[in-house]
């Protein structure tokens, strides 16, 4: 398999890895457009702007000890409304850099110039999954957090062999170890969706469990 090959492998494989993680519902993408013109109607409208600025402000409660049902259901919606808009940015990265042409060596240098961009972004992203671990839920979601809290965990190892196949495809030897992180990262692509599963038992339809991609 020759070098251009394999970064399209690679490509497609980060573009699973994130997408598998279930953060990409069917109305992900339009919300984040309807927050952008939100943001162009406060431009264009300051008098509306003071009352949504208070609303961002609004602090999280203490998330070092336990919570009750309402500080978990605050945390867990402003933990997943970062996430979600780094997981756009690192998907909207990784399209860049698998749509850009690689036939001259300037060519290929500004590709893995972009393919080493959104490997920084994903490797941003793991951290944001491992806070959800480290929650303490109420009973109340007890059940739903221990699939957030093992799918957290998944996603962020997921993520992590993301970025090590990347750097081992920079080789024009790195197939074979790419294809052995790549089985490895097999074992937690299960668990990794019971994070979108449980996500959604706390916070609703607003999560998207990654088995509608429609």
């Amino acid at each position: 398999m020759n070098h251009k090959k394999s970064i399209t492998r690679l490509f497609a494989l980060g573009l699973s890895a994130v997408m598998l993680l279930g953060l990409f519902g069917c109305n992900k993408q339009e919300e984040a457009s309807k927050a952008e013109q939100e943001e162009t109607e406060q431009a264009e409208n300051p008098t509306d702007a003071p009352e949504q600025q208070d609303k961002e402000e609004t602090p999280l409660p203490d998330v070092t000890g336990p919570l009750n049902e309402e500080e978990y259901l605050i945390v867990c919606q402003q933990y997943y409304d970062e996430l979600m808009l780094a997981s756009n940015e690192a998907s909207l990265k990784l399209e860049e850099a698998m749509s850009a042409t690689a036939e001259t060596e300037e060519e290929k240098k500004s590709q893995q110039n972009k393919i080493d961009v959104a490997m920084g972004l994903i490797s941003n992203m793991r951290p944001m999954y491992e806070r959800f671990a480290e929650l303490q839920a109420p009973e109340s979601y007890a059940e739903a957090h221990e699939l957030v809290k093992t799918g957290a965990t998944a996603s962020s190892e997921v993520l992590r062999l993301t970025v090590e196949i990347a750097e081992a495809a920079k080789g024009e030897n790195g197939a074979a170890e790419a294809l052995v992180l790549q089985a490895e990262m097999e074992e937690y692509t299960s668990d990794a969706q019971n994070f979108s599963k449980g996500l959604q038992m706390v916070l609703g339809d607003v999560v998207g469990t990654g088995t509608d991609m429609d």
